[in-house]
């Protein structure tokens, strides 16, 4: 008994005395892009070009016609939320963490959490995406489609 002590004081101790791999990001700057997906085969609106591999692919080849609704910059101190308007509602970002890299690519912890209109909320969720990777996320009918928001985020 008194081994599995010692071996876990030596392993905390060390622990502690090992240098900073990374310093922490301490705020991730965001590009909030809002998409309305429909059947109207009208295609990708050609602002949207950055997407269209995810937009081919399902969940999201099943819409043929995809244009942008809105777009904006949103800066996300870690560990604070941060709001941001949008078409249908209120975005809500909470920036956690900055993990190892993958892939060359760090890879970002987020809350989101998206508000309609009438403040009700319809997502609340904790991502952990790629860096300067967007994420897509729809689901909310909106004026005879589908409203997609797509978030790209990256951290220092």
């Amino acid at each position: 008994m008194s081994r599995f002590v010692v071996a876990i004081l030596v392993a905390t101790a060390a622990t502690a005395m090992m240098p900073a791999t990374a310093a922490r990001a301490q705020s991730a700057q965001c590009v909030v892009t809002e998409i309305v997906a429909s059947n109207d085969k009208k295609g990708l609106d050609a602002r949207l070009d950055r997407f269209k591999g995810k937009l081919s692919r399902p969940p999201f080849s099943s819409w043929d016609t995809f244009v942008l609704v809105g777009e904006q910059s949103v800066t996300a101190e870690r560990l604070k939320p941060a709001s941001a308007p949008l078409t249908q509602g209120t975005l809500t970002l909470l920036f956690k963490d900055k993990m190892a890299a993958q892939g060359g690519r760090a890879r970002l912890r987020f809350g989101v959490d998206l508000d309609n209109r009438q403040g009700r909320r319809s997502v609340s969720t904790v991502v952990v995406f790629d860096s300067s990777d967007p994420l897509l996320i729809a689901g909310e009918p909106v004026r005879g489609g589908t409203y997609i928001l797509a978030l790209g985020c990256s951290a220092q």
